[in-house]
């Protein structure tokens, strides 16, 4: 039987329809991009990609970043260049960010506008919030506004509005307001779905905020209070329990999210709850099996990762060290530290499985739920279970940790490690383990029935659970310095991108002459 949309499915249906209304615009010249160092920006830009290791919808905006912090001066004020955004857009077409002859050349402009006003905005606000933070926010500003002109998806934007109010609904206040008093509820609950559901980082939550409340910048101090306040908000006790909330409530929205990109027959399908719910399903089929190559994917780009880190690791620590302590190169730890955790990580793959027909029936009620039935009517959530453990668990916790370990160093005895190979073991394994733990949640991001943990299992987790929480750590704490990318960024990206940028300018005077001939 059909049943009719709900206040929340029917204006998600009406956003859809107005955004497939397409306006009528003049055509523009195209920007064509010459091939000229193409294959070694876009070589190195893999490589750079590999060794930063982020999400993969956020390599654009952190290239444009990287462009940026090689281009603009923080410490002296100085005019950007007039090329600066016709590079920018050189740059991101060979390095394969944008389609050649996609962009129309209007867009230039525009990005120079935005460019020079965030720039500005820096030196107005630096005597306030101090330069390191100033910086980080025009950064932040400049790097995604840029890729919304270049790429502005209001599809995306429409998605972000409906799984805000459908958890504004679902959500008891009550439960969690109270937790941050200085945090708004609503604030941490729509920065929450940004993390949860579009894997944002502060830097597209503080553009969308930026965007959404239309923040003067004529006051500089009020000004840099605002940006301040949303850095506070992003990390907030308030803000990460409901991104955790979320998050593990959020897999029929994602594929929702994947319908509304990828159908544009879905305004009609919902008029016929039926007709949707049967695409729904199917949809869930794909997302299951984009799950699978993507954990594929993701694994190799994982390895490439490991091996990228320990090989200049070994180059210029582990190798050295055991020539001036032994004076010989010690093969066999220095093989077993290569090696061991990505098999480590193979084996872990090797235990990832797709969620079932109970899952799938489970995402399909709850859509259904979301989009068709009376909210007054149907609560989606209960309260989340209070924590009543003892202490016991957590001696129990630290036991574990001590054994994980404990165990792990007495192998590593055995095989004869020096202090350094122990280090770098334990590492690199902790490295692997949190590697593992993230291919796992590719899955989880689907599933809302979860199999219960068995005996082995249980065991599994008795071992691997400490190093997750090490590799964690270790995963933050190398975001923070991440000696490789500052590395490539430093010895190989700045002369070489300034190099091609040298020769196209060198190619572009020679055709000049030629044409004046």
């Amino acid at each position: 039987m059909k049943k009719p949309l709900n206040p929340l499915g029917s204006s998600l249906k009406q956003r859809l329809v107005a955004d497939g209304v397409k306006k009528n615009e003049p055509e523009d010249q195209l920007i064509n991009v010459a091939n000229v160092g193409k294959v070694v920006t876009l070589a190195y830009e893999q490589l750079r990609n590999a060794a930063e290791y982020t999400q993969e919808h956020l390599l654009r905006q952190r290239a444009i970043r990287r462009f940026l912090v090689r281009n603009l001066s923080f410490h002296t004020k100085q005019k950007p260049d007039g090329s600066l955004a016709e590079e920018l857009i050189i740059e991101l077409t060979q390095a394969g960010y944008i389609d050649n002859d996609s962009l129309p050349v209007s867009v230039l402009p525009k990005l120079d506008t935005l460019i020079k006003k965030h720039y500005n905005n820096h030196w107005r606000m630096e005597p306030t919030a101090g330069r390191a933070t100033s910086e980080e926010w025009t950064l932040d500003l400049m790097s995604v506004g840029v890729e919304n002109l270049i790429a502005n998806d209001q599809k995306l934007k429409i998605y972000l509005y409906f799984a805000y109010e459908h958890y504004k609904d679902a959500v008891d206040k009550k439960r969690y307001a109270s937790n941050d008093k200085d945090t708004n509820f609503d604030v941490s609950l729509y920065i929450a779905v940004h993390r949860a559901l579009l894997k944002s980082d502060l830097a597209n939550v503080r553009y969308d905020l930026q965007q959404l409340y239309k923040y003067s910048d004529k006051d500089a101090t009020a000004y840099a209070t605002f940006h301040k306040n949303i850095s506070t908000a992003f990390t907030s006790d308030l803000t990460n329990t409901l991104a955790r909330f979320v998050d593990k409530h959020g897999a029929p929205l994602r594929i929702l999210k994947s319908m509304i990109e990828e159908n544009r027959d879905l305004p009609k399908l919902l008029d016929n709850s039926d007709h949707f719910l049967s695409a729904f399903q199917a949809q869930v089929s794909h997302e299951y099996q984009s799950a699978s190559k993507r954990l594929n994917a993701v694994l190799i780009k994982s390895i490439v990762f490991l091996l990228i880190t320990k090989t200049l690791l070994g180059l210029m620590v582990e190798i050295p060290y055991d020539l001036a302590v032994t004076g010989t190169i010690l093969i066999v730890p220095l093989l077993i530290n290569l090696f061991a955790p990505i098999v480590y990580l193979l084996i872990l793959r090797l235990g990832i499985k797709l969620p079932g027909q109970a899952n799938t029936n489970a995402l399909t009620k709850y859509i259904e739920s979301a989009l068709y039935a009376d909210k007054n009517q149907v609560r989606l959530y209960t309260k989340e279970r209070e924590s009543s453990y003892t202490a016991g668990f957590t001696i129990a916790y630290a036991l574990m940790f001590i054994a994980a370990f404990g165990i792990t160093l007495d192998r590593l005895l055995a095989l004869e490690f020096n202090i350094l190979q122990i280090v770098l073991f334990f590492t690199f394994l902790a490295t692997a383990s949190f590697l593992g733990f993230r291919l796992t949640h590719i899955i989880r991001e689907l599933e809302l029935v979860t199999a219960k943990a068995g005996v082995i299992h249980a065991i599994r987790d008795f071992l691997y659970m400490p190093f997750i929480v090490l590799g964690r750590w270790l995963s933050e704490e190398y975001k923070k310095v991440n000696l490789v990318a500052l590395i490539l960024d430093t010895a190989v990206e700045l002369p070489l991108k300034t190099l091609l940028r040298l020769i196209r300018q060198w190619t572009n005077f020679i055709s000049d002459k030629k044409d004046a001939l």
